[in-house]
């Protein structure tokens, strides 16, 4: 019989039916744990977690199949000669899959705690990435040392001047990462608030969509996308509007001619606001006198919305509203007049 190039004896000291169903009941509670306490997330997380799930499914069949296939093959005086070199094989493989199992299943159970604490809001992809990348490396350095006897500390010291080299071609990239994780930490915006980015005489607007391990991605007000890196994010002035996950304040002037009665404008501008179905009543909104000057008396209309990137669509109603109103009050609006009396004197 042919040597196998595999260790064999290793291979098959390593497949147990305990660990087997440890990972088995492992990926079981995973889905388990989605059935109790995710039941009311959005249909976005479900379908991800569903599609997760069917992948993990059948991961969990062929490893199920490659490990009963090596235990039918064990002792190897009862199997088919000509399957004994194979054996090594398919015990290899079934380790394979069941690492495969080992790291997506505890990518969705991160996945999964991250989304029972924000369960309305959007999680960021880069902290499950790297979580996922760690386990990743964990599981390969336990197959190279474990299996193959392969001595990884030698090859980390000798590797220090590719790993100077590679950091310094990283720079950007690496930086970026870091930054991605330290505005993770730190959370000045989590996904689907809306941010003010101001950094030198550049600014951005928008909702956050992504954190990735390179930019933070931007749905602005014009639905156009706006991938801005997480260096720059991190060095920047950043205002939160939704951080306190209160109205946000909206201002409009209306400028009314002199002898307008106040009060009746007033009043005509607050019922105005009222019948906008997404403006507030809690806070109330309010009108101010905000100036007076020789063309007209200056209102300030302060009203609260909760839906940020719908600002301009309600400001338009807002003003409808408010110029139709002051009409059928028989309010005027202020005009310029320019005197052209004047005549040029040398």
């Amino acid at each position: 019989m042919q040597k196998s190039l595999l260790p064999a004896a290793k291979i098959q000291s390593l497949l147990q039916l305990e660990p087997f169903l440890a990972l088995l009941l492992l990926a079981f509670s995973s889905w388990v744990l989605y059935k109790i306490l995710l039941r009311d997330v959005s249909q976005e997380r479900h379908r991800n977690l569903h599609k997760q799930f069917v992948n993990l499914a059948w991961n969990c069949l062929l490893f199920t199949i490659l490990f009963s296939a090596h235990g039918l093959m064990l002792p190897p005086e009862t199997a088919p000669e000509f399957l004994l070199p194979f054996l090594p094989y398919i015990g290899l493989l079934c380790l394979f899959m069941g690492s495969v199992i080992l790291v997506k299943t505890l990518r969705i159970m991160t996945l999964e705690y991250l989304f029972l604490g924000h369960m309305k809001v959007g999680v960021p992809l880069l902290l499950v990435n790297l979580f996922t990348l760690l386990i990743s490396l964990f599981v390969a350095g336990w197959f190279l040392t474990e299996i193959f006897h392969f001595k990884i500390a030698p090859l980390l010291a000798t590797s220090a001047i590719f790993s100077i080299v590679l950091g310094l071609a990283l720079q950007d990239t690496l930086g970026n990462l870091f930054a991605g994780v330290a505005l993770q930490i730190d959370k000045p915006y989590e996904i689907g608030h809306w941010i003010e980015v101001q950094s030198g005489p550049h600014k951005w607007v928008g909702q956050v969509q992504e954190i990735s391990w390179r930019a933070t991605v931007l749905l602005g007000l014009s639905d156009e996308l706006m991938t801005v890196p997480n260096r720059v994010m991190a060095q920047a002035e950043i205002s939160n509007f939704s951080a306190r996950n209160e109205p946000f304040t909206r201002i409009q002037f209306f400028k009314v001619a002199h002898g307008t009665p106040l009060e009746m404008a007033q009043r005509s501008l607050l019922g105005a606001a009222a019948k906008v179905s997404e403006v507030c009543t809690d806070p109330k909104p309010m009108v101010f006198c905000n100036d007076f000057t020789e063309t007209g008396i200056t209102l300030k209309l302060v009203y609260s919305i909760r839906d940020f990137g719908a600002q301009f669509r309600i400001q338009d109603e807002v003003v409808r509203a408010g110029a139709t109103a002051l009409a059928a009050s028989g309010v005027e609006a202020a005009r310029y007049r320019h005197d052209l009396s004047g005549k040029l004197q040398s």
